[in-house]
């Protein structure tokens, strides 16, 4: 563990404790779904236990081997739970003690009870029916599987006729912290995004400080350069009524950074700062699985991860990750230490496959103090 880290975690602990119950609010939209968590078997050994393939490259090794063969692969379902980009991150603030206004597809007419088990600090508003994921899952990365049927579906215009131009605005009014996430999967997302920017925004009165704009992008692989150019534009114009984060992972990163036209060779540093500039945000997160990488335009940290080696769940590690760091900004964390406690919060959901509230939290860290 990384000497800053270990320094840092005594203040980091004291100030975690030292935090009253939250007044916080937060606003977060506009997915939902059912992620499927599942392994996948390679083998079964003579007790009738299952080995399975415990990182990517074997499958993938496994399936180059087939050639034009077939083949069938048993999966073995660990669990069936929340899922979705926007339930996982609002659900882990909600346990952190923020209060969260969360808008998405938890089905219709009704939301399904699943989702129900979410923390009794999120406000749920369905706006659509809800999707099934399956969450390959190997020991080092994970390979999500979806169909989006009723995510092509939602668009502005649809969100306004389910919840009502008033409702919205104020669900949004007043809070500190602003998040949409997903944007990848949802097809009409930066139209709903422009929408709030036209409808929205311009009514609602702001006092004190700007809130927080937070976003995360998810794989935009099967986004064109078009879109992904389109949609920093419109963060930009967000930056007039909120100070903008954008966190990605490694691989978000560099689909940005492509379609932005910039090299994602670079050392770390100099990469971030060159897509922080290009990005025109006040605010650039990198997360990745060994450690995460922030700067904000006059200082820039790195930090290791409590890296897993046997994680009870990958699913939802970057989503904990991205509700850690937003906690930790809503309580005045500088840049290192909040991303310190954003890796807490997500080392501690992949290690016990449940997001944590500030007690776990602190004894999480108060691990590796010595």
């Amino acid at each position: 563990m990384n000497k800053q880290i270990i320094d840092a975690i005594p203040d980091i602990v004291t100030k975690l404790g030292q935090i009253k119950v939250s007044e916080k609010a937060a606003f977060l939209g506009f997915d939902a779904c059912i992620d499927n968590i599942v392994r996948i078997v390679r083998d079964k050994n003579k007790n009738d236990t299952s080995e399975y393939f415990s990182d990517s490259n074997q499958l993938g090794q496994f399936l180059i081997n087939l050639g034009n063969k077939s083949c069938g692969l048993e999966l073995q379902t660990k669990l069936s739970k929340i899922g979705g980009n926007m339930v996982i991150t609002g659900n882990a603030l909600g346990n952190l003690g923020i209060r969260v206004e969360c808008v998405g597809t938890f089905g219709l007419p009704d939301i399904l009870p699943v989702f129900r088990t979410m923390s009794g600090n999120c406000s749920l508003n369905t706006i659509g029916d809800t999707i099934s994921a399956t969450a390959l899952e190997f020991n080092d990365s994970k390979v999500i599987m979806f169909d989006p049927g009723p995510y092509k579906n939602l668009t502005w215009e649809e969100i306004k006729d389910r919840l009502g131009t008033n409702r919205i605005k104020v669900m949004l009014s007043g809070k500190q912290l602003i998040s949409f996430l997903n944007w990848s999967e949802i097809e009409n997302s930066s139209q709903i995004w422009e929408g709030i920017l036209d409808d929205i925004l311009p009514a609602i009165v702001q006092t004190g400080p700007k809130p927080i704009f937070f976003t995360d992008f998810s794989d935009c692989s099967r986004r064109s350069k078009k879109d992904i150019q389109y949609a920093i534009d419109l963060l930009c114009r967000y930056r007039k009524y909120f100070r903008v984060i954008i966190s990605l992972n490694q691989h978000e990163s560099d689909l940005v950074a492509r379609a932005l036209e910039l090299h994602d060779c670079s050392p770390d540093e100099e990469f971030v700062k060159e897509l922080f500039g290009a990005c025109n945000t006040d605010l650039l997160l990198l997360h990745r699985t060994k450690d995460a990488l922030g700067y904000n335009g006059e200082t820039y940290e790195k930090c290791d991860t409590f890296f897993c080696k046997e994680p009870q769940i990958l699913t939802g590690g970057g989503d904990n990750f991205n509700a850690g760091y937003c906690y930790a900004v809503l309580n005045d964390f500088k840049l290192f230490e909040s991303l310190v406690v954003a890796n807490a919060v997500s080392g501690s959901y992949v290690k016990t496959g449940i997001s944590p509230d500030v007690s776990n939290l602190i004894e999480f860290l108060k691990h590796f103090q010595d």
